[in-house]
């Protein structure tokens, strides 16, 4: 027989030793992959050891010989540390000895999605506190026994609404709360860690509560343990890239034929597209990303789509390149730009947006090719604690660029809220060569306007001897120009102008090896309904002319779209005529 002690919960054992996969840590549950030292004794008598015979595993005794190469693992890997302590799992019939009232929580832990509700993933096991029961009209709270604060940290799973104070869980000690959390208005479940070194050896409860009603009024919980350290965090890149690059592929056979889709503007295979993201050249390749939701042609779902080109004009469709990462609390990878450090080491910086506050967060590439893409471990690079006492709204769309020995970052948003807001580009400086250290400079630019209220996606760079700041904040979008030096960090223009006065939004600019500052903008206006929506405009040149004006031109690869022999003609006078159609408008005559 094998005796394992292990200190796992009971859904790690239901693991442990059902499959040899389990020696792989990704395939372990997750409460169980940092217990790599926990094996504290085996005993064992196998049928083969007995009058004096060697030991010998024949193929019957399988489980003996996976249990035997765990414990050659798990001991060669260190000394024992200090087991979990599991709390709850919610894997009973009913809650044990945990006190229920109200009737949000039904008579026992939900055995996952409930009627009516979304569809409910990230618990451990096959059940979990849902509060969903009877809809978002339910209320009730559930108050755990008292236990002793023996870890340094509890880690649980949350989910439901983002509702503080009405649905949530609270730590309490001394009848007070301590520590607080609630869901992200997401099904989905997230690690949550509370540090509770300064509570080590107190008497605590936890109490979970839903007194909300409607919208988002449950919570989801699962898996509370106290532990030495952090939950890890499982890498979900690989299934969620699938799934949504499974859902573009099977669209994009339906609507690759629809005659109303543009033929040489860039656009998403299938689904919704907006702001262009992250222009830049590596290894011959113009690479060009953009905001997608890959699953409607609605706005939603913010994923990076990717293409790229050799020559401006063909461009071949690449696999998405980021996603949220939901275990990492993302639900959406917004706007953002490319950065390369002095070493030539190449990432993407972008605005991860979740239940916390917005964060510059960085990917970097896996590849050559800059096909595989993987969240930077150092993430996040840059949070609102840079701003001290500050407070900096609609925070995000980092645009970096150098000048002289800075790497400089710039992000817009606004100020004074309570006052209606104050659009504002901020400029942000790296302090270390990883651009992974970060120092808040101050205000860039606000805006002249006090009808301009928040300001997104600013770009700054340098044309010739001049800089150019182009700001979106609503239509149209806007550039201004004039010197700067990063001493006095403000910048302030000589000249004011507009970028375009079409269906154009939030545009990127990059600079190529030829020296040329080339911008797309997101083309928006198009309706819904056909299972694929917007695009990029082509690409186009700049450049500032003597008296300020930001001048633009189509590059010149793109006569290759031309056919047929050129016409040209002197001025003709026309005289008469027929109208053939009286009172025909529109924007694309």
């Amino acid at each position: 027989m094998t005796n394992l002690q292990t200190g796992r919960c009971r859904k790690c054992l239901r693991a442990c030793f059902s499959s040899p996969s389990w020696l792989r840590p990704a395939a372990r549950p997750r409460c169980c992959v940092a217990r790599t030292r926990r094996i504290l004794r085996i005993r064992f008598r196998p049928r083969s050891l007995h009058r004096g015979r060697s030991l010998g595993l024949g193929p019957t005794d399988g489980l003996l010989k996976q249990a035997l190469i765990s414990a050659v693992l798990l001991l060669a890997a260190g000394p024992a540390c200090s087991d979990d302590v599991l709390i709850a799992d919610f894997e009973g019939k009913d809650y044990g000895d945990w006190t229920v009232t109200g009737t949000a929580f039904g008579s026992g832990p939900a055995r996952g999605t409930l009627p009516k509700q979304m569809t409910v993933s990230g618990f451990q096991g096959e059940a979990l506190v849902n509060t969903f029961a009877g809809g978002d009209d339910s209320v009730g709270t559930l108050v755990s026994p008292e236990f002793k604060v023996a870890r340094k940290r509890i880690n649980f799973l949350i989910g439901g609404g983002r509702h503080p104070g009405e649905a949530c869980v609270n730590l309490l000690v001394d009848g007070t709360t301590v520590r607080t959390a609630t869901g992200f208005d997401s099904e989905y479940l997230r690690w949550t860690s509370w540090t509770v070194e300064d509570l080590q050896g107190k008497t605590a409860r936890l109490e979970i509560i839903d007194r909300r009603q409607g919208d988002w009024g449950h919570i989801n919980v699962d898996h509370i343990v106290l532990s030495d350290d952090p939950p890890r965090i499982e890498d979900d890149r690989d299934s969620f890239l699938a799934k949504a690059q499974a859902s573009v592929t099977a669209q994009a056979q339906r609507v690759k034929n629809d005659p109303q889709r543009p033929v040489f503007h860039v656009l998403a295979p299938a689904y919704w597209m907006n702001d262009p993201n992250g222009p830049l050249f590596h290894k011959g390749f113009y690479h060009l990303f953009y905001q997608h939701n890959p699953f409607g042609d609605e706005w939603g779902n913010m994923h990076w789509g990717h293409v790229r080109s050799r020559d401006l004009v063909k461009w071949e469709h690449l696999p998405i390149a980021l996603w949220p990462s939901k275990a990492q609390g993302e639900d959406h990878v917004f706007s953002g730009s490319a950065a390369r450090t002095r070493k030539g080491d190449l990432m993407l910086l972008y605005t991860s947006i979740g239940g916390r506050l917005p964060e510059q967060w960085a990917a970097v590439p896996e590849d050559d090719d800059l096909v595989r893409w993987k969240k930077h471990p150092r993430n996040p690079l840059m949070t609102e604690a840079l701003h001290g006492n500050g407070k900096v709204y609609e925070w995000r769309d980092p645009y970096f660029f150098q000048e002289g020995d800075g790497d400089f970052v710039v992000c817009g948003g606004n100020l004074n809220a309570s006052a209606g807001g104050q659009g504002v580009v901020c400029l942000y400086r790296a302090e270390s060569e990883d651009l992974t250290g970060w120092k808040h400079l101050g205000v860039l630019f606000q805006h002249p306007d006090a009808k301009v209220k928040n300001i997104e996606c600013p770009l700054f760079f340098k044309v010739g001897s001049r800089w150019v700041l182009i700001v979106s904040q609503g239509t149209p979008v806007e550039y201004f120009t004039g010197p700067w030096e990063p001493s006095v960090v403000k910048f302030a223009p000589t000249h004011r102008g507009v970028v375009d006065h079409g269906q154009f939004y939030a545009p990127n600019v990059m600079a190529d090896p030829q020296g040329r500052h080339l911008l797309w903008g997101w083309v928006n206006g198009y309706p819904g309904g056909r299972g694929w929506r917007h695009a990029l405009t082509l690409p186009r040149a700049l450049r500032v002319l003597d008296d300020g004006r930001l001048a633009q031109a189509p590059v010149l690869e793109a006569q290759k779209l031309r056919e047929g022999t050129e016409q040209r003609f002197a001025w003709v006078k026309l005289d008469g005529g027929v109208v053939l159609l009286d009172g025909l408008r529109g924007d694309a005559l």
